[in-house]
Parts: structure tokens; sequence; C-alpha cells
């Protein structure tokens, strides 16, 4: 099963590379990925894109074992889709390969370098609300993946560490 945004942003040519590891059997689940060596950014993003775009990925890395786990450009087994009926799979925001990698308990994934191109059709679906439903479906496959109470503990040690850094912020002004 292979799926690609249709704004073409990612080149179709780059298909048969995306699916060889899953077709060979190494991979569970295969991303397009921007983010190793070989693959890149082919246009120049603004300074905010390019900060909120390396914050989400930095929050999801935890859960999926890619390098880019926002890709809109992977490939998976009919097996390992098959592997996440009954986990709830949940399209809500707009980042499915990463609910499926969380969901399907992908643990072979396999990044395959590509180049990301500015957007050909369509628009950005990137908005407040978009944000606000990433962070609730962040929140739910955190869950999912590792527990509540590990969500728990890291909700509050970063806590912690906001009051130690206000604190400390408090004292030195």
């Amino acid at each position: 099963v292979l799926c690609m945004d249709a704004d073409l942003q990612h080149e179709p040519e780059a298909v048969p590379a995306v699916a060889a590891p899953v077709l060979a059997g190494v991979a569970d689940f295969a991303v397009g990925s921007r983010n190793v060596g070989g693959g890149g950014v082919g246009f120049e993003w603004s300074l905010l894109r390019r900060i909120i775009s390396h914050g989400a990925t930095l929050l999801a890395v935890p859960l999926s074992g890619s390098s880019d786990p926002m890709s809109g450009f992977f490939c998976l087994s009919k097996e390992t889709l098959a592997r996440g009926k009954g986990a709830g799979i949940n399209a809500r925001g707009f980042k499915i390969g990463l609910e499926l990698m969380v969901r399907c308990r992908c643990r072979r994934v396999v990044d395959v370098p590509i180049t990301f191109r500015d957007r050909v059709a369509g628009e950005s679906k990137l908005s407040m609300k978009q944000n606000v439903e990433y962070v609730l479906q962040l929140i739910d496959l955190y869950i999912f993946r590792f527990g509540i109470a590990v969500l728990l503990s890291t909700v509050i040690a970063v806590a912690v560490a906001v009051l130690m850094l206000l604190h400390f912020m408090w004292r030195r002004f």
C-alpha cells in the first residue's frame, strides 16, 4: 500500500525506491524522507515554516523511528496494515502516516531519501486548528504507544523544568 500526497511535492519517480524496502521484506514501513542523506527540500522555506516543521518532527520522532514522520509519502505492506485493525486508526488531523506507523506497531521503519519540492497543486492545510489536532493526535499516540504513566511523567518533568527556569529567571532579574 503506497500513499503519496496529491500536491506533487513528492516526485512520482521516487515511488519504486520508496516501495522497494517493503517489497523486499526488509521493512514494515518505508518513508520518503527529506531528512536523510541524499534527501532534502528542493526550494527555500521561510524561517517560520522550518521552525514549525522541525518542531513537529521532533515531537513525533520518538513514536515513529523515522527521521521524517510527517511525510505524506510512504509505503507499507497489507500485512502491516492488517496489524492496525482494531487499534483505533484515526486520521484526525492530517498525519495518517504517523498514525499508521504507531498503531500498526511498525518496528522495521526505513527512511528512503527523497527531494521534497514546492507545491504544484492545491494548498497547505496547515492552520491553527490543524496544529491543535496534531497535538491531540500526538497525545493519543503517546498514550497508545507508551501508556498514560509515561505521558504523565513527561508532562510533570517538563512542568518542573519550566518552573525551575522561571525561578532562575526571576532570581536573576
